[in-house]
């Protein structure tokens, strides 16, 4: 929102409910938002930002060879739509990031635009691939289980999905100190 305050974080949207909003033509307000508004205008936000930066291993799971009805795009809209929900919970201040004090999203500053592609690759790749193995996992060690093997499946992505979100705004302090 502001250059104040910590380098590399957006800490003012988490503390307030005002958002930049564009009228198209280069014109560009802010305006005060209930904080319904404030979850769905972070939610765009934060849609785009991931699956801009993560289409690689988007494009790698939608021609991932599906080997039954539970594959790696079921684990992978888990994963995504996770990461995303969790994001626009940080951004908009409703829940803290792990092992900082600093509340709210990561600023689109072009090294952490860097950033972004290697951690959102991996930690989705991590979520939606070992989803599917601990899918596979459950159904081989107890195969009368049902649907257990992909209910522990779909939680593991959606559990490595939330940690991704999490840890984002610590990775990204780290990042900053090393490369600046």
């Amino acid at each position: 929102m502001t250059r104040r305050g910590t380098p590399g974080r957006e800490s003012a949207a988490a503390r307030s409910t005002e958002r930049r909003i564009w009228y198209g033509y280069g014109q560009l307000t802010r305006a005060e938002k209930s904080r319904f508004g404030v979850f769905l205008h972070d939610t765009t936000r934060l849609f785009a930002e991931i699956s801009v930066f993560s289409l690689p291993v988007l494009l790698l799971v939608m021609e991932y060879p599906a080997t039954g009805w539970f594959d790696a795009k079921a684990t992978g809209i888990v994963a995504w739509l996770t990461a995303v929900v969790v994001g626009t919970l940080v951004r908009g201040g409703f829940v803290r990031p792990i092992a900082t004090p600093i509340p709210g999203w990561v600023t689109l500053s072009p090294s952490l635009l860097l950033a972004r592609v290697p951690y959102f690759n991996g930690g989705l790749a991590l979520a939606i691939f070992g989803g599917l193995r601990v899918e596979q996992t459950v159904a081989t060690v107890a195969p009368a289980s049902g649907g257990l093997g992909v209910a522990a499946g779909l939680a593991w992505a959606a559990g490595a999905a939330t940690l991704l979100s999490l840890c984002f705004p610590w990775f990204a302090e780290r990042w900053l100190s090393v490369v600046g």
